[in-house]
């Protein structure tokens, strides 16, 4: 069994998911039983499909569901960093609505913080994979995480993974320097914590049950100028480490 901590905090972005969130809190509350007292934190950029009406209605039910509801569509990496503001928990956990990071991982992923900063849910480890996507996609995906090491300098396998656990001690003090651009959160606190202790945990991803994928090509764009940033921003923390 776990060890027990305070609380968890799982923080889920969410836009047009209605017909995912119910299933992920269903599928949370089953992997996390007796072993994590813990809070979901929907937060959803006013989705015009509903979204935020069912996580009121599941938060209606159970009191460990938390909305919270931003005014449009500002982004998942913002969406996480804002739920990340108002999380109680010791241990924080992100992860995606559209069940493609599953539920039972999740406990995976908390149990291997115990002796860790952060954890990364790697698709690219012994033991991970993808399930259901084309090869364009798979593709893209492998590419990126290449592109990723090679530019920033991470060593993650899988530095673009949106399936992470954090020390709350270990990210909080980071939330204020965070300037989250897309979806690749994971890989701006990688490049901007160089001496964190991580590890990585397989994790099988599947592919969206319900809704349309958010993948476009302005999210590409979008990432290949992050990694451009992220580069300039890890050689200046190495400068001033040199300077120390």
């Amino acid at each position: 069994m776990a060890t027990r901590v305070t609380k968890v905090s799982i923080v889920v972005p969410t836009y047009q998911e209605r017909d995912n969130v119910a299933l992920l809190c269903d599928g949370l509350r089953t992997a996390l039983a007796g072993l994590w007292d813990y809070e979901v934190i929907i937060v959803d950029d006013n989705s015009p499909d509903g979204t935020a009406e069912v996580v009121r209605a599941l938060a209606a039910q159970d009191s460990r569901v938390r909305l919270l509801q931003r005014p449009g569509k500002l982004g998942l990496g913002s969406a996480v960093t804002d739920g990340f503001r108002i999380a109680k928990g010791d241990y924080w956990l992100m992860m995606d609505a559209d069940l493609s990071h599953r539920p039972q991982d999740a406990p995976t992923l908390l149990q291997a913080l115990a002796n860790a900063d952060i954890v990364v849910g790697s698709r690219h480890v012994k033991g991970g994979g993808i399930e259901n996507w084309p090869f364009r996609r798979r593709f893209v995906s492998s590419t990126a995480a290449a592109v990723a090491r090679r530019v920033v300098g991470v060593t993650v396998r899988d530095p673009t993974s949106g399936f992470a656990a954090f020390q709350r001690k270990a990210l909080e003090p980071l939330l204020p320097e965070l300037n989250p651009k897309g979806f690749k959160l994971l890989l701006e606190v990688l490049a901007k914590t160089p001496h964190a202790h991580v590890k990585e945990v397989p994790i099988l991803f599947v592919d969206r049950r319900y809704g349309k994928s958010k993948f476009t090509m302005r999210e590409v764009l979008m990432f290949l100028r992050l990694c451009l940033v992220l580069r300039g921003a890890r050689r200046k923390l190495a400068r001033t480490a040199q300077t120390r």
